[in-house]
């Protein structure tokens, strides 16, 4: 337990300093809402650039495809629960509504997972959360926008799909892929060439560093508007058990019986373990939904998997209490 509590200790800071300087008046809601909107649109797809360009090819991509496809099916898993769950919140207004499925599928898929792997299997098993953030991405941006958006499948749907994120995230793809095709014929380190795309590169980085920290401040600002009342309802609570016990406890169960490699398996199921992911606050900011409700569940998810993350991992023989 204390060695999570200091994995999670740049995000509780960072948290602490939007919550302070809420309270002291210096942020407000239309100030989150922009620096939202900013993440979204500029640091969060220059993360995702910089991170799948300096990571993978793509022979590593096909050869550790089980990674994403093992991130798809935990985050499907919490969305099926979501939307069985739903009609139990009848009386609950549209964003809530809204809202509540998205939290039920997004949990933190990467930071969290990446700072607690280094701790306990080192830098392989860091390399294939990171390659598992692929599924992960893929689903926030098809099934998550659904989510939270409340859009059918149609025009509507796609417009939303087609995001800035969604479009560095292709074209990450296909930068891989001819940087792969035509490796021969790439510009060297030293030609000027090689130094423009390297010296863009390392801007995507600089950029896509920032998104954490924002991520974090947005999340403390809003637990700051947040009643008290509200954080400890029978809503908040019911959701944050589905998302650190009974998706975990799903998810598990089927990556026991899976035929999957060691090392595979308990990086998947450290993913299946993690609490609801700050970015809930920012795309509830961006697309006008209960983000209230979202600052609430990574609040109590946050705290709650302090104690159920050990166990889950005690439990599956990863980890020593």
């Amino acid at each position: 337990m204390l060695i999570l509590l200091l994995k999670m200790l740049p995000l509780i800071l960072l948290s602490l300093a939007g919550y302070v300087l809420c309270r002291i008046k210096w942020l407000d809601a239309a100030f989150n809402r922009q620096l939202s909107l900013v993440m979204l649109n500029v640091f969060y797809p220059c993360l995702i650039i910089s991170s799948i360009l300096s990571n993978f090819t793509w022979e590593t991509l096909l050869q550790n495809w089980v990674m994403p496809a093992g991130t798809v099916f935990i985050l499907v898993t919490g969305w099926v629960i979501g939307a069985l769950t739903l009609p139990l919140l009848k009386r609950q207004p549209e964003n809530t509504k809204r809202c509540y499925h998205f939290v039920c599928m997004m949990n933190n898929y990467s930071f969290l997972p990446i700072l607690m792997a280094t701790s306990l299997w080192g830098e392989k098993a860091v390399a294939l959360i990171v390659l598992s953030a692929l599924g992960s991405e893929l689903c926030v941006w098809t099934l998550g926008i659904k989510s939270i958006t409340g859009q059918k499948f149609g025009r509507g749907f796609f417009r939303h799909i087609i995001s800035v994120p969604m479009i560095a995230l292709l074209v990450s793809f296909a930068l891989v892929a001819i940087r792969s095709a035509c490796a021969s014929r790439l510009p060297a380190e030293n030609t000027l060439t090689g130094e423009l795309f390297k010296n863009l590169l390392a801007t995507c980085r600089m950029a896509g560093a920032a998104t954490i920290p924002a991520s974090a401040l947005i999340c403390g600002t809003r637990i700051a508007m947040i009643h008290p009342q509200r954080l400890f309802s029978p809503l908040i609570l019911g959701t944050s058990l589905l998302r650190v016990v009974v998706t975990p406890a799903l998810c598990i169960t089927a990556l026991l019986l899976l035929p999957l490699e060691e090392e595979t398996r308990r990086v998947l199921i450290l993913i299946a373990t993690m609490p609801v992911a700050m970015a809930s606050v920012t795309l509830a900011e961006a697309y006008r939904s209960d983000a209230d409700f979202s600052a609430a569940a990574i609040l109590l998810t946050h705290l709650l998997c302090l104690i159920t993350i050990p166990l889950w991992l005690a439990l599956t023989g990863w980890f020593f209490l």
